[in-house]
């Protein structure tokens, strides 16, 4: 993946607002011209259109979600304390930057185009990867639990997150998601800790 140039970084973040506060109908050539402070053809030299301004979203998503990974996973930890890290960091940075859990978690405004919706799934496709490799280990088949597969514990763990993130979003922001997030991980690692049974 190519870097962008500041201007385009720029008109990115501006998108993901947009997105954030009205959907993909807010999402227009005028709208986001006017976020950036510059005009509409001027947009033409660093995006050819609306779909790949959406697909640099996607691809900034799907580096923040490597980024995170490399930076909670850590074979010295247990593979609990790894997941635990991965759940802070996702809900501190979503706390930090509301406007992108509204993006991530908004596969459906991307399913009608076929380069979107694969960048979707390549970005839940890595996650998952990522849980079922913790899961998969040595440590994570000593430390969770063996009686259920490992695809449905990743399936528990990413669907629980998910829930919350939604929740939140939904609320208005109403709760603190980093408290909230917390909690929920103490509950989901006596679900699926082999010491807790």
């Amino acid at each position: 993946m190519e870097a962008l140039k500041p201007r385009a970084e720029q008109i990115v973040d501006e998108a993901i607002k947009l997105l954030s506060e009205g959907g993909i109908v807010a999402l227009t050539t005028k709208n986001l011209a006017g976020a950036v402070g510059i005009s509409e053809p001027a947009l033409y030299r660093y995006f050819k259109g609306k779909i790949d301004i959406l697909v640099a979203i996607l691809d900034r998503l799907s580096s923040n979600m490597e980024r995170l990974f490399e930076q909670s996973m850590n074979r010295e930890d247990s593979v609990l304390e790894q997941i635990h890290s991965v759940y802070e960091r996702v809900f501190h940075s979503f706390a930090k930057q509301p406007a992108l859990a509204s993006v991530v978690f908004s596969e459906e405004m991307f399913r009608h185009d076929p380069r979107l919706s694969e960048r979707v799934s390549r970005i839940m496709d890595t996650v998952e990867g990522h849980m079922l490799s913790l899961l998969r280990s040595k440590k994570g088949r000593a430390e969770c639990r063996r009686d259920i597969p490992a695809e449905d514990l990743a399936r528990v763990i990413m669907g629980s997150l998910r829930f919350l993130v939604t929740r939140w979003r939904l609320s208005g922001y109403a709760f603190d998601l980093e408290k909230e997030g917390m909690a929920l991980w103490k509950s989901l690692r006596l679900m699926i800790s082999t010491s807790s049974r």
